[in-house]
């Protein structure tokens, strides 16, 4: 059994901490599950209470731990983070928070380009576009749903199954095209009912949803893409800064 060590430098609060993050990376403790309270882990490693008070107090505020008003403590659920400064897959995403990235696709066919698609892709309206929409897993959980739409020259996606593979990989290795810039837009949305049974959520929950336009190097249309993520397993990271403007 992991003990504290009261002659150690580091303080007994921050031994407890880490205590409780490695068990909680264990699986010990898992998300959604209650921890001991605070007396029980006081008589088990022998602190104060507030010490014990301490060590939870700071992992409720890094987001590992929630108090439930009369219900306890209790781990949550973990987070996928996009780092929106960064042009990123979900796969590339996942792997930088060691999580496996999957997929299972829904829909890769041809439709008629709606008046905005069209306008994003610079295609005509009515023109046929390729559109292709999975859902998106991280260590098997559903996170988000991807909904792709193409011009006509990336007609060759209409012959593959994008499951657990990355259409950014596919689009670099089979067509030399890679996304150099992408423009976003961020809103709330209401899960619809298929939104909410592919995500395994209740109807009308709010998500995050995403719009962006992926483009070459040279500014030309790759994709128009509308995703929408559960806001309760996934977050965004911005960072904005005056440095270097005038």
């Amino acid at each position: 059994m992991n003990e504290l060590d009261p002659q150690s430098i580091v303080p007994l609060y921050k031994q407890l901490k880490d205590l409780l993050l490695q068990e909680i990376k264990e699986g010990i403790y898992k998300a959604n599950q209650k921890i001991p309270t605070e007396l029980e882990l006081s008589e088990k490693y022998q602190i104060s209470r507030m010490t014990v008070r301490k060590a939870l107090a700071e992992l409720v505020e890094e987001g590992v731990l929630a108090k439930k008003q009369g219900k306890g403590t209790f781990v949550c659920q973990r987070k996928v983070t996009k780092d929106m400064k960064k042009l990123q897959s979900f796969s590339e995403m996942c792997a930088h928070m060691g999580m496996k990235a999957g997929g299972r696709m829904l829909e890769n066919r041809l439709e008629p380009a709606s008046e905005k698609i069209a306008r994003l892709l610079n295609v005509e309206k009515g023109s046929q576009v390729i559109y292709i929409s999975r859902v998106r897993y991280a260590d098997g959980m559903p996170m988000a749903i991807e909904r792709n739409y193409f011009p006509l020259k990336y007609a060759f996606l209409l012959e593959e199954r994008f499951d657990d593979n990355s259409l950014f990989t596919f689009l670099k290795e089979h067509s030399h095209t890679a996304v150099a810039i992408s423009e976003k837009w961020i809103e709330l949305c209401k899960a619809t009912a298929a939104e909410a049974e592919l995500l395994q959520m209740a109807k009308g929950t709010s998500m995050l949803f995403i719009k962006s336009v992926a483009y070459t190097a040279e500014k030309e249309p790759i994709y128009v893409g509308h995703q929408v993520f559960n806001g309760e397993k996934c977050s965004f990271y911005v960072c904005e800064s005056t440095i270097g403007i005038e």
